[in-house]
């Protein structure tokens, strides 16, 4: 039990909570999450960092321990900033809670399954001139093969982590950047997944929008009715439009769609989001979205933004050696137009 939960902490994540241990061991707290922490500690496998009090972070990065599984050359065993390691959490506690899934360890495994297996262009994983934004799966997000339901056949499953919940920017660049892969695919399941909720139905409309093209001249007209609301040209709304405008803006809320609306204001809409750039449909592709709730660390890490190695921390006892920080990444935001 013990390493099957650490075996499956190495490869997806590098990061754990004993809360993550004791729900994967169905027990409660007490000998059995303090013996594996100890363990850890003699063994000098792993290091553990205090956010609030009395919580803790374990990270395994013990070149011994990861090179036992054969994956000495995973950056999980690096030290990392405060967002990454939300990130990795979260993707561990979705691993954790769909333990069925057939899922991809490594970036070539994932690059190799849609080249062999769907015969996707191998100029979609390489920058060139075509593709200028290419899928690396840096991100390193969950990526399997899962049976939504019954009625599906099995389905190669996306996600997109969202640690922060605060916009929807980072969202909307990993669509764009893995729209290409997408389009190429017979059928797909994409996941978002959260702590909060507060940004779920934000994030399906813009994947409505950008991936499936759904939508699109339904935004077109809003915006234009918005607009003669604003200046009061009620003579240009129909009672049809008045019944429109009021349910799209039911539809269409959130900080993304009111930058979207700015930049319509002002003939900057991004190309993806123009009625023209809606793609055209793949024959009998079957495109499923959902919105994965999980439990998150906001107990743990409270409104703190130490990364690793701020503050209290304790290391095994052998193997102490400094280990780089990865460094920080640009998010795109809506003011960058992209190309369909």
């Amino acid at each position: 039990m013990e390493a099957r939960f650490l075996y499956l902490v190495a490869t997806h994540s590098g990061y754990f909570t004993v809360r993550q241990f004791l729900d994967f061991a169905k027990a409660k707290s007490g000998k059995r999450n303090a013996r594996l922490v100890e363990k850890l500690f003699g063994l000098g496998h792993a290091s553990a960092q205090q956010y609030t009090r009395r919580s803790r972070v374990y990270h395994l990065w013990s070149r011994q321990l990861y090179s036992a599984i054969g994956k000495d050359f995973l950056r999980n065993r690096r030290e990392h900033e405060l967002a990454h390691i939300k990130t990795r959490l979260l993707a561990l506690d979705f691993i954790l809670a769909h333990p069925k899934e057939d899922y991809f360890e490594t970036a070539e495994a994932k690059r190799r399954y849609f080249v062999e297996r769907f015969k996707v262009s191998e100029s979609l994983f390489s920058r060139s001139e075509e593709h200028a934004t290419c899928i690396t799966f840096a991100d390193r997000f969950p990526l399997c093969v899962a049976y939504p339901s019954p009625d599906y056949m099995p389905v190669v499953t996306f996600t997109y982590v969202d640690p922060e919940h605060r916009n929807l920017d980072a969202y909307i660049a990993h669509l764009r950047t893995y729209r290409p892969l997408f389009r190429q695919l017979p059928g797909f399941q994409f996941l978002y997944v959260s702590t909060p909720t507060r940004l779920q139905k934000e994030a399906a409309e813009l994947f409505s929008l950008l991936v499936e093209g759904k939508g699109l001249s339904d935004l077109k007209r809003y915006f234009d009715l918005e607009t003669k609301w604003e200046r009061e040209q009620y003579r240009l709304v129909t009672e049809q439009d008045a019944t429109f405008l009021s349910e799209t803006r039911m539809r269409y809320k959130g900080e993304s769609i009111n930058t979207l609306y700015y930049l319509w204001r002002r003939n900057r809409l991004p190309k993806d989001f123009q009625t023209e750039a809606a793609p055209a449909p793949v024959p009998m592709q079957k495109i499923l979205f959902r919105a994965i709730t999980v439990p998150g660390h906001e107990a743990i890490f409270g409104g703190s933004t130490k990364n690793w190695g701020d503050g209290w921390q304790i290391r095994g006892c052998s193997g102490a050696g400094s280990r780089p920080k990865s460094p920080s990444k640009l998010t795109q935001t809506l003011q960058k137009t992209a190309n369909a």
